[in-house]
């Protein structure tokens, strides 16, 4: 069983993602780096990250979102050309941005999973959370899972985070992954 270059988390806001990708980094017998639009998003300045959490546009130059998730696109092309392992998370919710993605990740193999979540679950973390604008989910759910093609999905309306990385890594066991480019053989297995 090889390994992917990257692992891909797709789907809306607090549906887990995060928490799963951070339970697959010490569970995976190789270094990924948990790589989320997030990571870019902490980047900006404490007013202009409040104001994306209180759901108000950044009002200081010619900001614009989709430059921050081209620019996040090119960091995990440059990522992985440098030889890293990627979680990457993201809600995918444009067609223009999964043509990006594919663009920089092309030569490199991704597992895709699909992390599903009931809006109303959802909708209850976002807001348990206090570090998200309440609604991201709710207008996330139409779009983020639109013509995305997935390896594997989880549900985790009412499953944990740790079953849900058991079903991946059972997967990953079990299934070889075959996307895109080079493969490497890296056996998978779980840290001790």
């Amino acid at each position: 069983m090889q390994l992917p270059q990257l692992i891909l988390l797709n789907g809306v806001s607090s549906s887990g993602k995060t928490s799963i990708a951070r339970l697959l980094q010490e569970r995976l017998n190789l270094l990924y780096l948990n790589f989320s639009i997030d990571s870019n998003l902490y980047a900006l300045p404490p007013n202009d990250l409040r104001a994306i959490i209180e759901g108000r546009q950044i009002s200081r130059g010619e900001y614009k979102y989709s430059r921050l998730v081209l620019g996040f696109h090119a960091a995990i092309g440059g990522l992985l050309a440098q030889d890293n392992r990627l979680i990457v998370d993201n809600a995918m919710t444009r067609k223009d941005w999964r043509v990006d993605f594919d663009r920089a990740v092309e030569p490199y193999t991704v597992a895709r999973v699909g992390v599903h979540c009931d809006l109303s679950v959802a909708r209850e973390r976002e807001i348990a959370r206090g570090d998200r604008a309440v609604g991201t989910a709710e207008r996330e759910f139409p779009l983020v899972h639109v013509d995305m093609a997935y390896d594997l999905t989880v549900d985790t309306s009412s499953s944990s985070p740790d079953e849900a990385v058991t079903v991946i890594l059972d997967w990953l066991r079990r299934d070889a992954v075959n996307a895109g480019g080079s493969r490497r053989s890296d056996r998978v297995a779980e840290r001790p």
